[in-house]
């Protein structure tokens, strides 16, 4: 049987607004894309990891830590654009340029350091058994429910956002128990997979038929801003205590 090629691309531009060089600022003592590159590195799919970087800081990082920096990414898609703009260069680049195919692409973005092997695994597993799915990421439960959220006018007047209980003949917001909402999740950029296929027939890293895996929330953690790095490295200190204890 062949042995297919499992792909995990980790996008790592240069530029970083709100924290400058936030990809290989140190986070509790290590460069923040090592979490991706050693999540990656401990799937027991994963077979080739690579970095696509403008920055030559981060290449060297990447290679230090155990990843590929086979291209420097292209100036067009170094500023803030879509991650599949990024992940669907770096498989064309890859095939021109190598002859090599991924038949699956894992793309991990730095920014979700509690990201662990078993959410990438998992969410592989899926498209190994399931030939007729074409991607596979990773959700969590909604907490704030768009139900009650508001729109504000010029004015400062409310509206509904959703209508939902204006649609029932009823006030323009409710906040009943939420076990009568239905169950909504959203993705959270912590892992997304898709077939190689579904990155060149639709330019996306979701395709037509994805399924959405749960993780909860206990490893969901955006870094955006610098006072994230200084929460997110309490909140290690701690898992580390308690793996210790």
């Amino acid at each position: 049987m062949k042995k297919l090629n499992i792909l995990s691309i980790i996008p790592a531009r240069g530029g970083s607004v709100r924290v400058p060089k936030k990809n290989v600022k140190l986070l509790n003592g290590k460069p923040l894309i090592a979490y991706a590159i050693e999540a990656s590195q401990q799937s027991k799919y994963v077979n080739r990891i690579i970095v696509s970087t403008d920055s030559d800081e981060i290449k060297k990082v990447a290679n230090k830590y155990g990843a590929e920096t086979p291209f420097k990414r292209p100036a067009d898609i170094s500023e803030d654009v879509p991650t599949e703009d990024v992940a669907l260069h770096a498989i064309k680049w890859m095939e021109e340029n190598e002859g090599y195919y991924a038949d699956i692409v894992v793309c991990l973005e730095p920014p979700s350091p509690f990201r662990k092997s078993e959410h990438i695994d998992t969410c592989v597993e899926k498209l190994l058994t399931d030939v007729n799915l074409d991607s596979a990421i990773t959700v969590n439960p909604v907490v704030k429910r768009p139900e009650t959220m508001v729109r504000i006018d010029k004015n400062g007047k409310i509206s509904s956002y959703s209508g939902f209980f204006e649609s029932q003949g009823e006030a323009l917001l409710r906040f009943p128990a939420s076990q009568i909402y239905e169950s909504i999740y959203s993705p959270n950029g912590v892992v997304f997979s898709c077939r190689s296929s579904t990155l060149y027939r639709y330019g996306s890293l979701v395709g037509t038929s994805c399924v959405g895996i749960d993780i909860g929330t206990e490893d969901i953690f955006d870094l955006d801003y610098p006072e994230d790095f200084e929460l997110c490295e309490l909140m290690i200190q701690k898992r580390l205590g308690k793996k210790r204890s």
